[in-house]
């Protein structure tokens, strides 16, 4: 699956850049990468923020700031009520979604793609699992002793090189 690493927005076709804002895509390959779950604001984020804090779902704010529209000093404009991207991580997807879901006003455009989503966490986690697989003792100790052993043995190649070179050059005077 891949995704925009600009906005954080998932792309569920097979473009490799991102209708919304024009940047590349790239892969997903961590279920820890922060994901969009929506833009919202208002009363709508004060709750999904409030469901997501309960639920100990992690979550991120970023602004979202159409472009010509200068800051809160000098428009004015209270930018604590203006549309906010929140971001959750990938594994938590599934589960922010369904909160989405609850806010009646608010669009889940996640909801459809929730089959493929799931898939990619399953795939993503069980990746990880097959790479994180501890050494055994039996093997960490075999390691060791092949690095002791190499080690002694590029020291005795320095020690003797070193003899051999000095004898040649006592040889030359």
């Amino acid at each position: 699956m891949y995704y925009c690493k600009t906005c954080k927005a998932l792309c569920y076709g097979d473009s490799l850049q991102y209708d919304g804002c024009k940047h590349k895509l790239v892969e997903l390959r961590d279920v820890n990468e922060p994901v969009r779950l929506c833009v919202i604001g208002g009363t709508e984020r004060a709750l999904l923020t409030g469901m997501l804090r309960d639920a100990e779902i992690p979550f991120l704010e970023e602004n979202v700031q159409p472009q010509g529209v200068a800051n809160e000093t000098v428009t004015g404009f209270d930018v604590k009520l203006s549309n906010i991207s929140l971001l959750v991580p990938f594994s938590a997807l599934p589960k922010a979604s369904e909160l989405l879901s609850s806010l009646e006003t608010v669009e889940n455009t996640v909801e459809p793609h929730m089959e493929q989503i799931k898939a990619e966490i399953t795939r993503l986690t069980s990746a990880k699992k097959t790479e994180d697989k501890p050494m055994s003792p039996a093997l960490r100790t075999t390691v060791k002793i092949i690095t002791a052993l190499l080690f002694l043995a590029a020291v005795a190649v320095v020690v003797l090189g070193t003899d051999k070179i000095m004898e040649w050059v006592k040889s030359l005077f």
